[in-house]
């Protein structure tokens, strides 16, 4: 079996247009191109949104889990897409639709994340992928994404 490759994040820069502070992925530790990807990200005490989501008992918001897994999938399928002249992704995967995502135990400053996407299936430049995040042992949050190539 081949090693699934891992991603350094000048690399994930390459595959995806975020940058700090909107980029939610630190380190890709797999990835088989355009099959599935396993990502981290150190979610820092530091970051600013935690003085006002909550002060007192500061919790990442669901919608940045949402952006880390749409950030893995944007990784695992630009890893797999045809390349232009200066060997990028030709396209730029968009978010298109989020289904059924739950979120099942709050994310809280300190916390290393591991956000893990697979592809469930295509139609066109539609993909549909599901995600999970999570913390040490326990799941935080599941869903699935709908991403269009642009």
């Amino acid at each position: 079996m081949i090693k699934p490759k891992a991603m350094e994040r000048s690399e994930i820069e390459t595959l995806i247009p975020h940058r700090p502070p909107f980029l939610w992925i630190d380190r890709v530790e797999e990835l088989e191109p355009g099959i599935r990807c396993v990502a981290v990200k150190f979610i820092d005490p530091a970051t600013p949104i935690f003085a006002g989501h909550f002060p007192a008992k500061p919790i990442l918001p669901g919608v940045l889990l949402i952006e880390a897994v749409a950030q893995a999938a944007g990784v695992m399928l630009g890893s797999a897409a045809p390349k232009d002249n200066n060997q990028n992704p030709a396209g730029v995967a968009l978010l298109a639709a989020v289904n059924r995502f739950k979120f099942l135990k709050p994310v809280t400053p300190g916390q290393q994340l591991r956000i893990e996407t697979k592809k469930l299936t295509e139609a066109g430049q539609m993909a549909y992928i599901v995600g999970t995040v999570w913390v040490g042992e326990d799941m935080v949050a599941s869903g699935e994404l709908s991403v269009v190539s642009g």
